[in-house]
């Protein structure tokens, strides 16, 4: 019997080698959606680049100027601001080898905007060209940073009031807060030398104590304490604001090294404790 086992290997070998390059898959170019696909003669490889490149930008800067409308940022920031943000998506897909796709970006950056006003109020805080417009977007848009620079928005807020409020409200939550409130801009921002952090005021200390109820302070304070530190406090005339643990101290009390603020009695709590000192002798409490 006639073999032909060989002939056929060969024959296999050659129908089912290595296609010919008439047989190769054909790589369609990169299209950015919005752009028609388009068939066009052979071109090198640089010049279907420069073709990419430049339907790409036309995306970004058409995306740039149509989020400036949609998140309500006309008067201000242009689309040149928000130019970086759209580029990062944008190079995100491409890198991805995705379809860019003008409205999807829109719909997708929309999504992340809190993060976009948050950028937009740091480099806005960055280029030190503050309004009260853009304070205010900083204010509502941006908590977090307008706690930490609530001195610097203070001087350019603090005739709107409810911007105020707002502001107050997150500088206690993440800015440095202290025990002690400033009488003058209401923010709790003074320090032991009752200078405020924020308004840079140095206000009386009598204003101090008013607006941070020290009457009322005093009162709980000198129930917890015994007799002996009640004198002590009569003899020095002064007591300490703790700012470790915001309560009222008699020197004694407080810890090497502490922070607080020294207030200085008037005589009308002075002769309070006096007369807390004497109910104290005639109840048998020494």
């Amino acid at each position: 019997m006639p073999r032909r086992g060989r002939s056929s290997r060969k024959k296999s070998v050659k129908e089912g080698g290595a296609p010919s390059s008439a047989s190769k898959p054909v790589v369609e170019p990169r299209v950015v959606e919005g752009v028609k696909a388009r068939r066009a003669p052979a071109r090198s490889a640089s010049s279907r680049r420069e073709v990419d490149v430049g339907e790409v930008e036309r995306v970004i800067s058409e995306v740039s100027e149509e989020l400036v409308v949609r998140l309500g940022l006309e008067g201000l920031f242009t689309a040149s601001d928000l130019r970086d943000i759209v580029e990062s998506f944008v190079n995100q897909l491409v890198e991805a080898g995705r379809r860019v796709d003008g409205s999807s970006l829109v719909k997708r950056i929309e999504f992340y905007k809190d993060n976009v006003y948050k950028y937009l109020a740091v480099k806005a805080l960055k280029a030190r060209e503050l309004n009260e417009e853009l304070a205010e977007f900083i204010v509502y848009r941006a908590p977090e940073a307008a706690g930490r620079v609530a001195p610097e928005l203070y001087k350019i807020l603090k005739n709107n009031k409810l911007a105020l409020d707002t502001l107050r409200n997150l500088w206690e939550r993440y800015g440095r807060p202290t025990p002690l409130k400033c009488p003058i801009c209401g923010f709790r921002a003074l320090t032991p030398d009752l200078t405020c952090m924020v308004c840079g005021g140095t206000p009386r200390e009598e204003e101090v104590k008013e607006a941070n109820n020290f009457l009322e302070e005093l009162k709980y304070a000198m129930k917890e304490w015994h007799a002996r530190l009640v004198e002590e406090v009569v003899r020095a005339g002064y007591v300490y604001y703790d700012y470790m643990d915001g309560t009222i101290k008699p020197p004694s009390m407080m810890k090497q090294g502490g922070i607080g603020a020294q207030i200085t009695l008037n005589l009308h709590e002075k002769a309070l404790l006096r007369e807390y000192l004497l109910k104290l002798a005639g109840g048998g409490t020494s």
